[in-house]
């Protein structure tokens, strides 16, 4: 096979770096399209020998370099992430959805609230993950209580910042780590509150296995990494979204207190079986095994 891939860069070039890794018999390349005029030369001669495009991103309004692909009769696969899925549905009910990639493609996403969501703008969309976890076993519990999130600078209302923070005020013992956001320009921090900016892998890793607690209260979410990696470290998540290994928000200090008296109950031990669920379905051969599995049949 021989896939051509654009689309949000993050997601994108990951993408196509596993799967070259882990079946080098076939060929990936990700042409970063969005930002990159030559990128996108060299994606239109990358379409001669294509079997098939993925985009990384639902693409709702004109496009050149779908344009492109559907005038050179080429498969499209397009995979919504979020914001798209948004945007795809503010566009369908105001009747300025652009369906020319759409009604051509085949669709799909990592989340079942994204697949519902798609359906109210006419979307059918397949389920499949495409992120994986190298999950180490943990046998040690946590130091101590201990709570985390990740909230975007500039977005901290969109991440949730007012309902952390009242969490927060609530449980003046407990100290809140906020990675992402600096602080700067919020006001009223509590004190047990510590901002830290940007953070590498590294750092991220160990804030996050020293959690027992992990809050991801976004607007709008996928199947966000950070709630499969705070599930592989044993920690339990809090979550605006259905899922049986999390705490579904919906009364906000009844939510945190039932998911603090679940680790004090434990004394601090991690939960295995969150460990156990991610190392069962989000191992690396087994997420890119299936994906892969999955492009041989649109392929043909």
């Amino acid at each position: 096979m021989n896939i051509v891939v654009n689309g949000l860069p993050y997601f994108s070039k990951k993408l196509v770096d596993d799967l070259q890794s882990f079946a080098p018999q076939h060929r990936f390349h990700f042409y970063d399209t969005y930002n990159s005029k030559f990128a996108q030369l060299k994606f239109a001669w990358a379409l001669r020998k294509a079997d098939l495009v993925i985009s990384m991103n639902g693409v709702s309004d004109p496009s050149g370099s779908m344009d492109l692909a559907v005038k050179m009769k080429k498969k499209i696969w397009l995979n919504w992430v979020g914001t798209d899925v948004t945007l795809a549905i503010e566009r369908f009910n105001k009747g300025a959805i652009y369906r020319k990639y759409i009604d051509q493609a085949v669709h799909y996403t990592d989340s079942s609230w994204l697949q519902q969501e798609l359906k109210t703008a006419e979307i059918h969309a397949a389920l499949i993950p495409y992120k994986w976890l190298d999950v180490q076993p943990f046998t040690e519990e946590f130091n101590r209580l201990q709570v985390y999130s990740y909230i975007g600078k500039n977005r901290e209302d969109f991440y949730g910042w007012q309902t952390i923070r009242e969490i927060a005020l609530a449980h003046p013992e407990i100290p809140f780590i906020i990675a992402g956001s600096d602080g700067v320009g919020i006001i009223d921090i509590p004190e047990n509150v510590q901002f830290k900016g940007w953070l590498n892998a590294t750092e991220m890793k160990n804030i996050r296995d020293a959690s027992p607690i992990f809050i991801r209260l976004a607007e709008h979410d996928g199947f966000a990494l950070s709630v499969l990696e705070a599930l592989s470290a044993g920690s339990e998540v809090i979550w605006k979204y259905p899922h049986p290994n999390c705490h579904q928000l919906s009364n906000v200090q009844a939510n945190f207190d039932e998911v603090l008296a679940l680790v004090k109950a434990r004394n601090l031990e991690r939960n295995q079986d969150n460990i156990a669920y991610i190392a069962k379905n989000f191992q690396r051969e087994v997420v890119l095994n299936n994906f892969i599995e999955e492009l041989k049949k649109i392929v043909g």
